[in-house]
């Protein structure tokens, strides 16, 4: 090792602490992007982790994090979110106070599941491996020593931080939420987003673990509004690690838009869900019935209607998913002079054409010219497959008048604009290029 230095870099994913060697103790290897010089690698003590992020200085000394946040040790996500903003109303004329930045780093800490347990066993055990917190990515200053070949780099002490962020707005769908005892988690896949919400964000909002077996019924969207810092961890796939990487939403930052009606919407779901129970006996007919050939709608709604079910309960409920998307399926049928359930499709009837649609990622639409003979098409249609159709096998896409597919995109507005381009109708400005 040679004289003490500083350090100013950007780095990649940090790694869980190793044991380097009984003089050295645990470190962990930081990435180092290329361009970084005669730079290989920065390693980081872990004390100098452990004195940055979980034990901080409220601006009076040295605290834990729950006294600097002013939380109890057995507080919930709710309670740990009164408590930040209980303290940021506090700071709100003096937003340059060492004691606010080192409560927001607190309350970001403690209100991320991962990193509040990784706390916590700090407290009970000071040698316990710490995880740098959201995994890296950032601007880093650091002091410390340089190796003897110049290549690594040890710090000793982290001077200042800052992790890549970028703010973003955007819908969630919460039935795309998990809801577990004390939050509710998005991990959106296709967007690479994670954001954790608690009651206090949701509106006093009381769920349970066994809202995950009917969520798939609501259709609130709440709207979110974020700070995003780059996150990531090593998966070992295909007989190699890769780094995936995502945004995670700052805790501190994050605010929600609660629709009217959320409620409601609530009730809703849960009433679908118990009327499909108390109907089940009818509902496993429809479906074995909807197997073999298509039913038209107001037949299921007679059947309902017979059985004084509830109005929540619709034709389309019967052999509904979870994973379907109910905007494709809302956007054929008001269009539709009647449709039909059959296996996992939905046939509607349109004024030129007959269209038929699995509302589920993965497939696409198909679009038949409007047959002479509507029974007959369906006896028909019910024997083929949609291989068949793509294939014109036994000529069967000709017979049926097979017009064409819509593949669907990440645009479901593109996907309504070329299925009406196909049908021969024209498609309102506003609801198709706005």
């Amino acid at each position: 090792m040679g004289f003490e230095y500083l350090l100013y870099v950007t780095i990649g994913y940090v790694a869980l602490a190793k044991h380097a060697g009984n003089s050295v103790g645990l470190l962990c290897r930081a990435e180092l992007p290329k361009g970084s010089g005669d730079l290989d690698s920065l390693f980081l003590s872990s004390d100098s982790i452990q004195r940055y992020f979980y034990k901080l200085h409220d601006g009076k000394g040295l605290n834990e994090l729950y006294a600097v946040l002013g939380a109890d040790k057995l507080a919930t996500m709710a309670d740990l979110r009164m408590a930040w903003r209980v303290r940021d109303l506090e700071f709100a004329t003096e937003p340059t106070n060492p004691a606010s930045r080192a409560c927001e780093r607190a309350y970001n800490i403690l209100a991320h599941p991962e990193l509040r347990s990784c706390y916590d066993a700090i407290r009970q055990d000071e040698d316990a491996a710490p995880v740098f917190p959201y995994g890296g990515f950032g601007s880093i200053l650091v002091e410390g020593n340089l190796s003897d070949d110049g290549e690594a780099f040890f710090g000793n002490h982290i001077l200042a931080y800052k992790p890549e962020m970028t703010s973003r707005k955007l819908s969630v769908l919460l039935r795309r939420c998990n809801f577990l005892a004390d939050r509710v988690t998005c991990v959106d896949a296709r967007r690479k987003i994670e954001i954790h919400f608690d009651s206090c964000l949701l509106g006093g909002l009381q769920w349970d673990l066994t809202w995950n077996h009917w969520k798939h019924w609501l259709q609130s969207r709440i709207v979110v509004n974020a700070t995003f810092v780059r996150t990531g961890k090593y998966r070992y796939r295909k007989g190699e690690w890769i780094l995936r990487t995502w945004l995670t939403a700052l805790p501190s930052r994050l605010r929600v838009t609660l629709p009217e009606g959320l409620q409601a919407d609530v009730e809703r779901a849960k009433a679908i869900h118990a009327l499909l129970g108390e109907h089940g006996e009818v509902v496993a007919k429809i479906r074995d019935e909807a197997e073999k050939q298509p039913i038209e709608r107001t037949q299921v709604q007679d059947w309902f209607d017979r059985l004084g079910a509830s109005s929540h309960l619709k034709p389309q409920h019967a052999t509904w998913r979870p994973d379907y998307e109910p905007y494709y399926f809302e956007q054929l049928r008001r269009r539709s002079t009647t449709w039909f359930l059959f296996r996992d499709e939905y046939l509607f009837e349109w004024a030129n054409v007959l269209i038929s649609e699995i509302p589920q990622p993965g497939h696409a639409t198909y679009v038949f010219a409007k047959p002479v003979d509507v029974p007959a098409f369906m006896r028909q249609y019910s024997c083929a497959t949609r291989e068949d159709i793509r294939r014109n096998r036994d000529n069967i896409a000709t017979e049926l008048g097979f017009v064409g597919r819509v593949i669907r995109g990440r645009k479901k507005r593109r996907w309504l604009n070329d299925v009406l381009k196909l049908a021969g109708e024209k498609a309102d400005y506003m609801e198709v290029f706005e």
